[in-house]
C-alpha cells in the first residue's frame, strides 16, 4: 500500500492508501486436445491455465461464447451431430488474457442399415447375389456370414455366388461395422433347386419348358 505524505510550515497532510498488486496474466499451460465422440456419448474439453487468480472461463464453439460454459472443462452430454466443430477456451483476470487453442470435435454415427439382404430361390448352377444398404460415418466395413459364420474374403456391401450347389443352402446376413459400433443385418434364406429336366409322362410327371421360340 502506497500513500503520500504533503507537508508545508502550517502543516501536514496524508493521502489514502493505493494498493499497488503485482501479478501475472494468464497463460494456458494444458490446451485442450481434439475429441472424437459416439452419436448420444458424451465429450469432453479441458484446458490448465496457470497466472494470478481470480481467472474467469469462457468456452467458444467456432469463435462464439457458449452459455454458462465458465469452468475450466466443457462437457456436451448427449453429444448430437450438430455438436461438430471446433471449440477453444478464453481465460481472463484482471492481469491479462488468455486464448487457447482451438480443438475439433468430431461426432460419428454407429452404423444403421437401411435395406436389407432378400430371400432368394435360385437353381444349380445360377448366380446369386444378396445386397444391404446402410448408413453411418464412413468408412464402413462389411463381412458377411452364412449361417452365423464369417465367409472368408466376403467384405464388401454384396455378396455374390457364382455356380450355386445345393450345398449353399442357408442362411446369409452381413455385418457392417465403424469405430462407433456395429449393425447386422437381418438373415436371408437361399434356396437351391435343380432346374426343370424332362417329364417322364409314362410316371405322370409334367415338366416345364420355358418358351425358346422353337
Amino acid at each position: 500500500t502506497y500513500r503520500v505524505k504533503v507537508t508545508n510550515p502550517y502543516g501536514t497532510r496524508t493521502s489514502n492508501g493505493a494498493l499497488l498488486t503485482v501479478g501475472t496474466v494468464p497463460v494456458v499451460t494444458g490446451q485442450p486436445t481434439n475429441f472424437t465422440a459416439i452419436l448420444d456419448g458424451n465429450a469432453t474439453f479441458s484446458a490448465t491455465v496457470s497466472g494470478t487468480a481470480p481467472i474467469s472461463y469462457q468456452w467458444q464453439k467456432g469463435g462464439l461464447d457458449i452459455a454458462d460454459a465458465n469452468a475450466a472443462s466443457y462437457t456436451i452430454s448427449p453429444v448430437k451431430v450438430s455438436n461438430s466443430g471446433t471449440y477453444r477456451v478464453i481465460a481472463t483476470s484482471p492481469f491479462g488474457t488468455a486464448t487457447g487453442n482451438p480443438a475439433t470435435l468430431t461426432v460419428i454415427t454407429p452404423p444403421v442399415i437401411t435395406t436389407h439382404p432378400a430371400d432368394t430361390n435360385a437353381t444349380t448352377g445360377s448366380t446369386v447375389t444378396f445386397d444391404v444398404n446402410a448408413t453411418g460415418t464412413i468408412p464402413l466395413t462389411y463381412q458377411w456370414q452364412k449361417n452365423g459364420a464369417d465367409i472368408n474374403g466376403s467384405t464388401g456391401s454384396s455378396l455374390t455366388l457364382t455356380n450355386v450347389q445345393g450345398d449353399d443352402n442357408g442362411t446369409y446376413r452381413v455385418i457392417v461395422s465403424n469405430p462407433a459400433g456395429n449393425a447386422t443385418s437381418n438373415g436371408a434364406q437361399l434356396s437351391v433347386s435343380l432346374p426343370a429336366t424332362l417329364a417322364d409322362f409314362n410316371n405322370g410327371l409334367l415338366a416345364y419348358y420355358p418358351f425358346t421360340g422353337n
